[in-house]
């Protein structure tokens, strides 16, 4: 996707008798020097005219003017300038007019540095001073502050997003219409608002996003999350130095001094996938176990760990390790692990020289979880306690392992 493949779709428009301009996030992104994903152009065209002079093309929300036109492979969205009607459901509007002046266009955006214009040029078009606000580092909505979040409560969310991504403040008008505002996230599809969370906590500056969730009260119809955010962001600057966010999240819930449970239910409020949800409360459940203290960074045993978990698990936790003693990081931490793993003879439960079947039929016994444990027990002996890792001897051993237990 690229700026000059897009400049021939304006073209294209003007040369035909159309205005048509860049609009919104891509602008704001040029100005600011940051990479542009998505290319949005804006024009007096109706979608018809568009489809009529681009026949490469999706249309993908006619009903609100938009089409999208195929170049070189990439899609870009070019929408006809529109006026929105009453908003039902806190998310979108119920009904759009298309107008012919791009400055009634830009006056229903979020906030004025997504409502600049900008030709094929470079030229900008800026009647409501995002550049300004740009260059003060200042997240301000767009005319009434309240009504803009009470036509898309999610909003309240982005402009958090924008000021953890960007570091910049939320001028004064707009972060008190947020608090007031706030409740109406309560009528946000989960999934929004959590793909939201996962933004601000991915993004550069996650103290500056948790203290501003905290502090608007964004997340307060949820008690757990109002609680997580408002106990967790003293640790959030912590966040940068972790690599996935299920440890992002279970970095938070640690510094909030969330139990397992908790954690568990915050997953299932998020909707988190299966995966995601078990990544966060195994991190939960060691990491309560080892119960690190923040910027003390202390000795760990690995060879239990490495048992219950394996590498690729302790590699992540030694990670979030190192974040809680991110201003006093424990030096060896990770060549610990490394070198505590190579030494193991028996890397895994397979590389026995015995097998779960062999076990059964051997001592005469039916299948059943004894076998599991029999093998866990072989293992920590081959790995760690010199049992020679032959059929004879792990026989031997699971003879007296069985009579010990009675299995």
């Amino acid at each position: 996707m690229g700026k000059k493949q897009a400049e021939s779709i304006l073209k294209t428009l003007e040369e035909n008798g159309y205005e048509a301009y860049f609009v919104g996030g891509c602008v704001r992104d040029w100005l600011l020097n940051r990479p542009v994903h998505d290319i949005d152009i804006c024009t007096n065209a109706h979608p018809g005219d568009v489809m009529r002079l681009f026949p490469d093309h999706v249309p993908t929300g006619l009903k609100h003017g938009t089409v999208s036109v195929k170049l070189d492979g990439s899609l870009y969205e070019v929408t006809t300038y529109r006026t929105e009607g009453e908003y039902e459901d806190f998310r979108r509007p119920s009904e759009v007019s298309f107008v012919t002046e791009l400055r009634i266009d830009l006056e229903r955006r979020d906030f004025t540095m997504n409502a600049i214009a900008m030709d094929r040029h470079g030229r900008l078009k800026d009647p409501l001073q995002g550049k300004r606000d740009l260059e003060n580092g200042l997240i301000r909505a767009v005319g009434t502050p309240v009504q803009r979040f009470r036509e898309d409560a999610l909003r309240i969310l982005r402009a958090i997003r924008f000021a953890a991504q960007l570091n910049f403040q939320i001028e004064p008008e707009t972060l008190e219409a947020m608090s007031v505002t706030s409740s109406l996230l309560s009528h946000i599809a989960i999934e929004r608002v959590r793909d939201e969370l996962h933004k601000i906590l991915d993004s550069p500056a996650p103290e500056t996003g948790v203290r501003l969730l905290s502090e608007t009260g964004a997340l307060h119809t949820s008690p757990l999350l109002q609680r997580l955010f408002s106990v967790g962001q003293e640790q959030a600057a912590r966040l940068p130095f972790l690599a996935s966010l299920p440890q992002k999240w279970a970095l938070l819930m640690y510094a909030a001094g969330f139990l397992p449970e908790e954690a568990r239910e915050v997953c299932n409020e998020l909707r988190l996938s299966k995966r995601e949800t078990e990544a966060v409360c195994s991190f939960i459940q060691y990491v309560a176990l080892l119960q690190p203290k923040w910027d003390e960074p202390s000795g760990v045993d690995w060879r239990p760990l490495l048992l219950q978990t394996g590498l690729p698990f302790c590699l992540e936790l030694a990670t979030l390790l190192q974040a809680v003693w991110k201003d006093n990081p424990a030096r060896d931490l990770k060549q610990s692990l490394e070198a505590t793993y190579e030494q193991m003879p028996v890397k895994s439960m397979q590389e026995l020289a015995v097998s779960g079947k062999d076990l059964y039929t051997l001592l005469g016994k039916k299948p059943g979880q004894w076998v599991h444990q029999i093998l866990q027990h072989l293992w920590e002996q081959t790995a760690f306690y010199g049992l020679a890792n032959t059929p004879e001897a792990l026989l031997e051993e699971a003879k007296k392992e069985v009579a010990r237990h009675e299995y």
